[in-house]
């Protein structure tokens, strides 16, 4: 175990969290670990971002509850964990958080022999900080919108529809928040549950009513209860002090939705720059190489193999129309998927049973499984292989 734990140096108790991934990784598939340290500004002293191995978003309750209990006995430590699929789903709407939070420089642990790899492409952080600028803005004008809407019924002194519109602009600014600082967001519409759900990451956003304050509680309980009382009770009142009052701290909040968010984008886009300033750092391994002078021109070489021959597998970024991607973790995981499917196949030949009500033709149902596993054969990446044996001979006969 020691040895797959790793980038612990800016730790204060490196042997406390090994003992965390020990823990863990006996529990929950896992594949990835990421750390983040909290500073005066988090709530927190240690972030644990956990990437699954569950690609089919089946994880179970009682994993989930494991987590909960396991954390809350380690204190100052939050967790967040992940499915591969779901970061693909996140990333594809548009989110700086897994390029910001789980890289090389941060993870901790891997069950891989790879440390760099990461639930993302390097060369995808383009497109995902393009999307990310464009969900961004769309959404921080919804909550504008909102935000602009309850002006009107301030003015004709409806302080009560004013503020179902301020709960609105309070839901949608929390998921955006959510969305980009914790890569998940609440489902629910309580902003208290909100605030609460973010809080253990974020202290700007989770103070936003302070709950040590009566005062705050109360505006608090009359923004929750404005969402259905509002529209469907004629007792339902919001005063005018109270009303303003809630107005001022959704103006404050927004004013942080519009610093945070766009530093999340910096973050990414100082990434691609190469100027991450992370706090764990890892020396790359080929500083402590000798520069081979036919080094570059291989790998030249190798980037144009890998374009005209590995397309069998694709970073899995949409769900098209009119097709079936199978998602998987690479080229191995896709062979033993090919020798699974060829062993069902000769077991039902071999033991056959006859038709039944799901299975009327057995031979014709084999033989369409066996075509579509010839359509998973990479074959190109063979041919690819070919090519790059050649190369490598023909570079270490030049050396």
């Amino acid at each position: 175990m020691e040895q797959r734990t790793f980038n612990l140096e800016g730790t204060d108790n490196p042997d406390e969290i090994r003992e965390i991934v020990s823990k863990v990784i006996e529990k929950v598939d896992t594949n990835h670990i990421y750390l983040n340290i909290g500073g005066k500004q988090q709530p927190y002293k240690y972030w644990f971002i956990i990437v699954t191995g569950d690609y089919a978003n089946r994880f179970r309750e009682e994993k989930e509850q494991f987590l909960k209990v396991f954390f809350g006995m380690y204190p100052g430590c939050v967790v967040s964990y992940f499915t591969p699929t779901r970061i693909g789903e996140q990333e594809l709407a548009g989110t700086t958080f897994f390029v910001n939070n789980c890289n090389r420089e941060n993870m901790i642990y891997t069950c891989f022999d790879d440390r760099s790899l990461a639930p993302f492409d390097e060369k995808d952080i383009p497109r995902v900080l393009n999307s990310s600028r464009t969900y961004y803005e769309k959404e921080i004008e919804k909550v504008r919108a909102f935000r602009k809407g309850a002006m009107p019924f301030m003015d004709e002194g409806n302080f009560e529809l004013a503020g179902f519109m301020l709960h609105q602009t309070l839901e949608m600014g929390y998921r955006l928040a959510e969305h980009f600082l914790l890569g998940h967001t609440y489902k629910g519409h309580s902003i208290r549950e909100h605030q609460n759900f973010i809080g253990d990451f974020s202290s700007a956003f989770g103070e936003i009513f302070p709950q040590n304050m009566d005062e705050e509680i109360l505006l608090l309980n009359k923004l929750d209860k404005s969402y259905v009382k509002s529209r469907y009770s004629k007792d339902f009142i919001i005063e005018e002090e109270q009303a303003d009052l809630i107005k001022g701290s959704v103006d404050m909040f927004i004013l942080k939705l519009e610093k945070h968010i766009p530093t999340e984008l910096e973050k990414c886009q100082m990434r691609i720059d190469g100027q991450s300033q992370s706090k764990i750092q890892v020396p790359s391994p080929q500083n402590n190489m000798d520069k081979n002078p036919n080094q570059e021109p291989l790998l030249n070489k190798l980037r144009e193999l890998e374009g005209k021959y590995c397309g069998t597998l694709e970073p899995f970024l949409a769900r098209e129309h009119y097709s079936l991607k199978l998602i998987n973790g690479g080229y191995q995981e896709t062979m033993l998927m090919i020798t699974n499917l060829m062993k069902v196949c000769m077991m039902a030949i071999e033991y056959p049973h006859g038709p039944s009500k799901w299975l009327q033709e057995p031979d014709i149902v084999i033989a369409d499984t066996m075509g579509h596993i010839l359509d998973l054969i990479p074959y190109d990446e063979m041919e690819f292989l070919d090519e790059v044996r050649q190369l490598l001979s023909e570079t270490l006969s030049n050396d």
